[in-house]
């Protein structure tokens, strides 16, 4: 007796717009790299604009969609802010030159909605930011310390946003399961894995950590919190940390 096949997955064509970015500054690269936490804000915002809304309540997704909004055009605006605040400081000095990075990544990108292709743009003004702030410091404008603040707050606020998307995912996610959609937030999964490739993202655990449970990305400990700042603050020299190495 022949076998019955087994119905194949349907393939959905999804809209997307591709994108290659080339990011130059180590503190910029880290947003998209550290703990594969730019995956999770792949994921969070491709299920909120696209999954969630099909399937999850049309009053909940408005109000989590304009929190995201919300979110987004704050941090754009101080990220705004600090870049005009810098170029003001590089124009009364009349220009300063922008270095060259000794190893700029690439990542290249399937953006499957509006509010990813924000996020992206974010990340790009920082970059375009920190290479400005780094300019300053070679023309001996900021100190060392002025350099390593204005860094850390600067990648905190895009870092601490991408936490904040996922969260607001979390929320949206869990009412869905209650309403009986895992499969659907499974295939959603599945499918956000194609949607970021490239060198800062690339690797051989990657999927693994998207099929982790919604708890790895719960709201950090103060513990937690403490190390991260840390750890940004060693990031935030990181030419001073090879040096360092070098001389042990």
């Amino acid at each position: 007796m022949a076998k019955a096949s087994s119905p194949q997955k349907r393939s959905f064509s999804k809209p997307v717009l591709d994108q290659t970015l080339t990011i130059h500054s180590q503190n910029a690269q880290y947003v998209l790299q550290r703990g594969h936490s730019f995956l999770l804000v792949v994921r969070a915002l491709y299920a909120l604009s696209v999954v969630l809304r099909i399937i999850g309540e049309d009053a909940e997704m408005d109000q989590i969609e304009a929190l995201v909004s919300e979110r987004i055009e704050t941090v754009a605006k101080r990220l705004q802010d600090e870049h005009a605040r810098l170029k003001a400081l590089a124009d009364e000095e009349g220009g300063v030159p922008i270095p060259r990075y000794t190893h700029p990544r690439a990542v290249t990108l399937q953006l499957s909605s509006p509010q990813l292709a924000q996020y992206v743009r974010l990340v790009l003004l920082l970059d375009k930011t920190l290479m400005l702030l780094d300019g300053l410091w070679f023309a001996g404008v900021l100190s060392n310390k002025q350099r390593k603040n204005a860094t850390h707050d600067s990648r905190r606020l895009v870092y601490g946003l991408g936490r904040s998307l996922i969260d607001l995912e979390r929320r949206a996610r869990d009412s869905a399961l209650r309403a009986g959609k895992q499969a659907e937030l499974q295939a959603a999964d599945e499918a956000v894995t194609v949607l970021a490739t490239g060198s800062l993202v690339d690797g051989h655990d990657e999927a693994q950590d998207l099929e982790q449970p919604p708890a790895e990305t719960a709201a950090p400990t103060e513990i937690e919190r403490s190390a991260e700042d840390a750890q940004v603050q060693d990031d935030a020299e990181p030419e001073a940390q090879a040096h360092h190495s070098a001389i042990q």
